[in-house]
C-alpha cells in the first residue's frame, strides 16, 4: 500500500481550486470572529483541515503537508520566544512600577494638544532600539493607553498612534525578527533592505504625523479633564514608589542596544531590571515569580488603573503564541498543496508591466495577513511568489523586501483576527476593529509603493550596467519556468 501511494501522482491545483483554502478560511474567520466571537485559532485549525483535505484530493498524503507546516513554524520559533519574554517584561514593568511610573510622568508632562504627536516618535524610538513592535505595545504603549485615558482622548486614535509609531521603528530595526526575515526571503542585504525602506516608511510616517496633529486639535476643546489626570496620578502615587528610578530599566535596554546584544537576551535583561524595580516597590520572590508566569495582580480601588495594569506573565502571550503557530501550519499547508505556485503563474499570464506587478505583489501581502492570519505568511508567501520576477525584471532583491515590508508586514495591525492584531488587543486592550482606522501608516504606506512602482522611480536595478525591464516578454517568463 505505501508503494501504492509513492507512486501515486500528485496533482497542480487550478487557480479556483488553490484559492479555495484562502476563501474558506477568510470566511471561517468573518463569521467565527463577528458573530460567534470565536478565537481566530479554531477558523485557522479548520482551515488547516479543508486545505489537508483538497491536498488529498490532489494527491498529497498528509505527511507531505505536515512536514511542510512543521518546516514553516521554524520561521515563528524566535517571535514565540521574544512574546514569551515580552509578556515576563511586561509584568516586570508594571509590578515594578516602571509601567505605572511611565503613565505618571505622561500625565505630568503631555497635554492633548502634542501628546498624538509625540506619542508615535516615541513608540518608533523606543521600537527602533528593541526590536520590536509588540514589546514596545506592551511596554511604552500600555503607559500611553493610560496616558491618553486620563487625557480624555479616545482609545483607538492612542492605540492607532502607538501602533503606527512602533510599526515604523520595528521596520527600520536590525533587531526586527521580520526585518531580518524579509531580507532573508528576497536574499537581500540587511542595511540595504533597511536603507531601501527609509524611501517608503519615512514620508508615510511624516504624513500620519501630519494627520495626528489634525485630529489632535479636534480633541482639544473636549479632552484633558485635571481632576481626572489628577485623580490617576493621585492613585499611582498611592500604591506605587513613583521616582526618576523608574527610567533604569528603559535605559538598560537601550544601552543593551547600543552594546549589539541580540533581541532574546537584551530584553532577558530588560527582565531582570524589571524584577530588581520589583523588589524596589517592596515586592516578595514568590510574589514577583506568580507575576512573571500568570501576571500582577495590581489592587488600587481604581477600576481604570487595575484594569489597565491586569496584563503581563508568561501566560498572557500563550494565546498569541497558539495563533502564530496556527497561522503559520496554515501557510506551511497551502504551501504543500502547491496554490502558491498556481496562483503566481495566474498571475503572470495576465500582469507584465513593472508597475503592475508590483502592484499586485502589495495586494498579495495584504491578502496573506487576512487569509493567513500572520505578518510571517505575508513576507514569506509572496516572497516566494515574486523572487523570480523581480530578478527577471532586473531588480534588485531590496525592491522585493521592502515591498513585502510596505504590504505586509505594516498592515499585519490592520487585521483583528492575525497575530499582531492579537498582540496588540493583549497589550493595549483595543481592537484592531476599533484602532484601524488611526493605524495610520498601515493605510499610507501600501499606497505610497503602488504610486512609487507606476512612476518607476526609488527602484534599485539588480545589474547596475543595465536599466530595469518595464515589462515581462514571454521569452522572460519561459526562461523562470526553467530556472
Amino acid at each position: 500500500m505505501e508503494n501504492a501511494n509513492a507512486e501515486k501522482q500528485v496533482k497542480k491545483p487550478s487557480l479556483s481550486i488553490a484559492m479555495l483554502p484562502f476563501v474558506f478560511l477568510i470566511g471561517c474567520m468573518l463569521v467565527g470572529t463577528l458573530k460567534f466571537e470565536a478565537p481566530a485559532q479554531i477558523s485557522l485549525i479548520v482551515g488547516i483541515a479543508f486545505t489537508a483535505l483538497i491536498g488529498k484530493s490532489l494527491g498529497y498524503s498528509w505527511g507531505d503537508i505536515e512536514k511542510s507546516m512543521i518546516e514553516t513554524n521554524k520561521l515563528g520559533m524566535q517571535a514565540n520566544f521574544i512574546m514569551l519574554i515580552v509578556g515576563c517584561l511586561i509584568g516586570s514593568w508594571i509590578l515594578g512600577g516602571v509601567v505605572p511610573g511611565l503613565i505618571y510622568y505622561g500625565l505630568k508632562l503631555f497635554t492633548p494638544k502634542v501628546f498624538l504627536v509625540v506619542l508615535p516618535v516615541m513608540c518608533a524610538v523606543i521600537s527602533i532600539s528593541i526590536g520590536s513592535s509588540w514589546a514596545t505595545a506592551g511596554t511604552m504603549g500600555t503607559a500611553a493607553m493610560g496616558i491618553g485615558i486620563g487625557m480624555g482622548i479616545p482609545a483607538p486614535i492612542v492605540a492607532g498612534a502607538v501602533v503606527t509609531g512602533a510599526s515604523f521603528g520595528d521596520k527600520l530595526s536590525p533587531l526586527s525578527d521580520s526585518t531580518n526575515l524579509a531580507a532573508a526571503t528576497a536574499q537581500a542585504g540587511l542595511f540595504d533592505h533597511v536603507r531601501h525602506m527609509l524611501k517608503t516608511t519615512v514620508p508615510s510616517f511624516l504624513l500620519a504625523l501630519v494627520v495626528y496633529g489634525i485630529i489632535s486639535t479636534t480633541l482639544d476643546a473636549n479632552a484633558g479633564n485635571p481632576e481626572v489626570i489628577e485623580k490617576l496620578t493621585s492613585v499611582i502615587d498611592a500604591n506605587f514608589k513613583i521616582s526618576p528610578l523608574i527610567f533604569i530599566p528603559p535605559v538598560i535596554i537601550i544601552l543593551m542596544i547600543g552594546l549589539k546584544v541580540p533581541p532574546v537576551p537584551g530584553m532577558l535583561v530588560g527582565v531582570i531590571a524589571g524584577v530588581v524595580m520589583c523588589f524596589y516597590q517592596g515586592a516578595d520572590v514568590g510574589t514577583i515569580v506568580s507575576t512573571l508566569y500568570q501576571g500582577p495582580t495590581i489592587e488600587t480601588k481604581n477600576e481604570m488603573v487595575d484594569k489597565l495594569l491586569a496584563r503581563g506573565g508568561l501566560l498572557f502571550m500563550m494565546e498569541t503564541i497558539s495563533l502564530v503557530i496556527c497561522a503559520l501550519s496554515f501557510g506551511g499547508a497551502i504551501k504543500a498543496i502547491g496554490a502558491v505556485d498556481t496562483i503566481i503563474e495566474t498571475i503572470l499570464k495576465h500582469v507584465r508591466r513593472r508597475g503592475s506587478i508590483i502592484a499586485t505583489n502589495v495586494v498579495m501581502s495584504i491578502f496573506c495577513n487576512f487569509a493567513a492570519a500572520d505578518q510571517y505568511m505575508s513576507i514569506v508567501i509572496p516572497g516566494q511568489m515574486y523572487k523570480k520576477v523581480y530578478k527577471q525584471l532586473n531588480m534588485a532583491p531590496e525592491n522585493l523586501s521592502r515591498t513585502l515590508e510596505d504590504a505586509g508586514t505594516l498592515t499585519s495591525g490592520l487585521v483583528p483576527w492575525s497575530t499582531c492584531g492579537a498582540v496588540y488587543l493583549a497589550t493595549l486592550n483595543v481592537s484592531a476593529f476599533a484602532y484601524g482606522r488611526y493605524h495610520l501608516i498601515g493605510i499610507i504606506n501600501p499606497i505610497i509603493a503602488i504610486v512609487y512602482a507606476y512612476a518607476g522611480i526609488f527602484l534599485n536595478p539588480l545589474d547596475k550596467s543595465k536599466p530595469i525591464k518595464t515589462r515581462l516578454t514571454d521569452e522572460d517568463i519561459a526562461e523562470m519556468d526553467k530556472a
